[in-house]
Parts: C-alpha cells; structure tokens; sequence
C-alpha cells in the first residue's frame, strides 16, 4: 500500500491538529512582548485558528490553482458509512473476503474520490479492501462501486464496518490486491445512513508549504507574526 499520503494519516492528522493547535499558534508572540495582553493574544490566537481549521480557503480547491488564495484553509470533507454485517448460519467464519456493493454519491456532488476509500473496523483497525465494479460520476469521483474486503466473523455474529471516503485528490490508492470473491450465502450486508465529518486535507497542507510567509499573514488577515509547526503521525 503506498504510504505517501495514505487516508488513514489525515484522519490521525485531524485529531492531532485539533489537540495540539493552540500550543503551536501562542508561540507568534516573540516580537510583542510586553506590548499586547494575554487576553488580546488569546483573541488573535482564536482568529488564526478559525481561518486555518474552519473551512475550505478561498477558493475551495486553491491548492490546484497555482496561486495564494484570497483565504488559506486547510479543511475538507470526511465522509463515513457504517456497514452491519451479520453471519446467519452459526458459522464462524476466519479471515474471509468478501464482497459489499456501496452507492457512494448517488446525487454525483463529486465527493467520494477513488482513491481515498478505507474500511475500518469498530477498533480503528484498518481492514484490505479492493474495488471492483465501479461507477462514476467524474472523472475518478465515484458514483458506486463494490467492495471487497477481508475479515472474520464468529458464528452469529453482528459486526460494523466503516468506510472513509472524501473528495481529496491527493491521496494514493489502497492496492491490496484482493480477489473478487466466490458468493458466499448466510452473510447479510446492510449500508446505513452516512454520516459527515471533516478532516485536514492532505493537498491543502502540502500547498500551505509552497507559500511563503508574506503570502500567509497577508491570507489570514492579522497584523502578528506567528509560527505554526506541525507533525503527523501514522
């Protein structure tokens, strides 16, 4: 699986963001000492904040345009479909592929990007999964596709999975290598209502660093200087 900008790291990378955001933004106040309060601050703090992680920038899709936007952000869509399977038949079953048909975008807004499909389980574990069978609504948005992917399941057992998808064009192909499998029978498969959420882009951050600074502070609208540091983790 290729691990440059793998879906699973912008999904650490927005929980690691949100937890550690405020100690990286206090550290701009090096060249104000003494001369703003810490209330003041705190309130020019927030605004960066709000700018940087409340949305989209100016334009939406600025990191494909070459150019500073008029407003950086480095937010995107995150979208996630819980899976029930159920095993039926009192049979546990070991380390089994199998097949689930999903309808991703069924009124084609563009935002299930081929690529940045991922399944994981109730552990955050992350399950292989091949696609086969797709259709499209765009160029590589999806529309539906089916599913392959391995697992096991005990005798009469419910289990959930859930598949990440996003509009994000940055992110590389899962490539398992999974074979479509024979049918099994007494495994039902049901896809429940997704549910939306939002992520760091991968593509923004990486466009964020083409910038300099000038271009920056001019996009966030402050007058401070400010530092910002950021680490992912896998």
């Amino acid at each position: 699986m290729a691990s440059q900008v793998d879906f699973s790291i912008a999904v650490g990378l927005f929980f690691t963001f949100i937890a550690m955001l405020m100690l990286y933004l206090v550290n701009y106040i090096s060249s104000y000492t003494g001369v703003a309060s810490t209330s003041e601050l705190r309130t020019v703090a927030y605004n960066v904040y709000k700018v940087l992680f409340s949305g989209a920038g100016i334009p939406s899709d600025w990191e494909r345009r070459g150019y500073a936007p008029v407003k950086v952000g480095l937010v995107t869509d995150l979208y996630r479909l819980p899976i029930k399977l159920a095993e039926i038949n009192a049979t546990a079953r070991n380390n089994i592929t199998i097949n689930i048909s999903v309808s991703f975008d069924n009124g084609c807004t563009n935002k299930s990007w081929n690529n940045s499909i991922r399944v994981y389980d109730p552990n955050n574990v992350q399950l292989p999964v091949q696609l086969y069978n797709q259709s499209f609504c765009s160029d590589q948005y999806l529309n539906s596709s089916d599913l392959v992917i391995n697992l096991s399941l005990a005798a009469n057992q419910i289990k959930y999975v859930f598949v990440y998808f996003s509009p994000e064009q940055s992110i590389q192909p899962a490539n398992y290598g999974l074979e479509y499998p024979v049918n099994l029978t007494n495994i039902t498969t049901k896809q429940l209502p997704e549910e939306k959420l939002i992520s760091i882009s991968p593509g923004k951050l990486n466009a964020l660093k083409s910038l300099n600074y000038d271009q920056v502070l001019k996009t966030v609208g402050t007058d401070y200087k400010f530092r910002i540091e950021i680490e992912s983790i896998e």
